[in-house]
């Protein structure tokens, strides 16, 4: 595997695991961006909710057509359009002061739109820019590239809710034993 294809590979096991976590994290709770989006787009909540939920299922497709070989090239090319679009409600954000939480990944403490979504926005357009010209061909062991995004999902889930973990793994006082 040369170092290109192995690059290529990386960055699609690197998106899928990131739109496939935000679509799962917005499809479990989709009340975490239901404000930002009705805040970013001007909408009522009920068609906030309707576009979270549409939303949070076009991610996860496009992170699960970005594995399979033959719909990688539209799944890359939907992820460039969903990072452009990410970096775009990042400046719209920011241009307009929101301070409702993006919930990007199904939590309500998550960072308001800003420069964050905008950098984030760009490396997922910049990510898919590469799979796109690399072709759906350019992982020449695309059967490793499930274990890659397991993989990567975990570490990026442990990552994202990493006060939920440290709480589950921190030590517990034990009961004091008397003589």
């Amino acid at each position: 595997m040369t170092g290109s294809a192995l690059a290529v590979g990386l960055i699609i096991c690197g998106t899928t695991a990131v739109f496939v976590s935000a679509g799962l994290g917005k499809l479990a709770a989709p009340e975490a961006s239901r404000a930002a989006v009705a805040a970013l787009l001007r909408l009522p909540e009920t068609r906030a909710q309707r576009a979270v939920r549409l939303l949070a299922v076009v991610e996860t497709l496009t992170g699960i057509a970005l594995i399979v070989p033959s719909l990688r090239t539209a799944g890359a090319a939907v992820a460039g359009v969903l990072g452009l679009l990410f970096a775009g409600a990042g400046l719209v954000g920011r241009a307009r002061g929101l301070a409702t939480p993006c919930g990007c990944f199904g939590q309500r403490d998550s960072r308001p739109l800003g420069l964050r979504s905008v950098l984030v926005g760009l490396a997922l357009g910049a990510g898919a820019l590469v799979v796109l010209r690399g072709g759906a061909d350019a992982v020449p062991r695309p059967d490793l590239l499930p274990i890659g995004v397991a993989g990567l999902t975990v570490l990026l889930a442990v990552w994202i809710w990493r006060d939920m973990v440290r709480e589950l793994v921190r030590p517990r006082p034990t009961a004091a034993t008397h003589d």
